[in-house]
């Protein structure tokens, strides 16, 4: 052996070259549950957003049906005002009399043709007498 050593280099055999061995990279004892616990923290992140977005949008659509229904109320307040003026005009009692004197030819009773009868009683009351 100690020959082989002194032959020149030429001499020796030529093998091919060894491929470099990489040192086995282990994974830390541990590793995987920090991985397991770092996707459940993303997981629960994402449910948590997507329940903040999700209240937002319905409180969002729930605003726009609210100012349609104050529109409604609003329309529906003036139309009620409308009505209980018109109501306060036709039931007026100077309207009433005018329209029953000029276009229903009415007059007034006279004195003795007014009788006010009442149920019940046995006493007669007449008005004029």
């Amino acid at each position: 052996m100690q020959q082989a050593r002194k032959l020149p280099r030429s001499n020796r055999l030529t093998s091919l070259p060894q491929p470099v061995r990489q040192p086995a990279v282990y994974p830390q004892p541990g590793s995987g549950l920090r991985k397991f616990k770092f996707i459940v923290i993303l997981i629960t992140c994402f449910a948590l957003s997507l329940a903040v977005v999700g209240q937002y949008s319905s409180l969002v659509i729930y605003n726009y049906r609210l100012s349609g229904v104050r529109a409604e109320v609003a329309a529906m307040q003036e139309i009620t005002r409308e009505l209980e003026f018109e109501a306060a005009r036709f039931g007026s009692i100077s309207r009433i009399e005018h329209i029953a004197r000029e276009e229903l030819g009415m007059v007034e009773p006279g004195v003795d043709q007014v009788r006010v009868v009442t149920a019940g009683r046995r006493t007669v009351n007449r008005l004029g007498e």
